[in-house]
């Protein structure tokens, strides 16, 4: 079942949609392409959250989570038949920089799990020591980049006791879907900072 949720992060209001329809997914990422057709660096944050298996050493991605700095898209892939061509492709789209942190590891899963390959992928930790001459920053984690980068501190927003739930769920509650949020859009909101002309 969907569901659109609304999260007021560092005073911007976030729309978030939780989905595995098709339909759901072409009109987010319609939006995503409507919403960047100003001057401004074509940035779309990218993450995944997988599910332990029974067997403890394997992981399987369950859900891929997007986000343009308006709107999150958190696609549960778990629940899916097929993965829909509109998604394959929007990651392949040669103007727009999908970025995160851990981002080489992510989209092996998703390539290997769901054959999806994402054309402009960046590492936020190496861009962001690159661009402000410290490199130190080049291991840190979304905390500290969001901290240095933007002068934010989005942890407050994060709901902590979600961390541990279970992301294989048909239906996320509303703390997975901000935890998600919170973590996709501090991806986009350093991305876009990092990036911009």
């Amino acid at each position: 079942m969907d569901s659109v949720q609304s999260f007021n992060l560092n005073g911007e209001q976030i729309t978030t949609h939780v989905t595995k329809k098709k339909s759901t997914i072409r009109d987010v990422l319609e939006s995503f392409l409507f919403s960047s057709e100003s001057e401004q660096a074509k940035v779309i944050g990218i993450d995944i959250e997988c599910h332990l298996s029974k067997d403890v050493d394997k992981t399987k991605c369950v859900t891929l989570h997007l986000c343009d700095g308006q709107s999150c898209l958190i696609i549960q892939l778990l629940h899916m038949n097929s993965i829909p061509v509109c998604l394959f492709n929007f990651l392949r789209l040669p103007s727009y920089t999908f970025v995160g942190v851990g981002i080489k590891d992510d989209l092996h899963k998703l390539e290997v799990e769901y054959g999806i390959r994402c054309k402009n992928a960046v590492e936020l930790g190496p861009l962001a020591a690159t661009v402000m001459k410290m490199p130190r920053l080049s291991g840190c984690g979304i905390d500290e980049l969001t901290r240095v980068v933007n002068n934010l501190d989005l942890r407050k927003h994060r709901p902590l006791s979600a961390v541990f739930e279970d992301w294989g769920k048909y239906e996320l509650g509303k703390k997975l879907a901000k935890l998600a949020t919170v973590n996709v859009y501090s991806y986009y909101k350093v991305g876009s900072k990092l990036l911009e002309p």
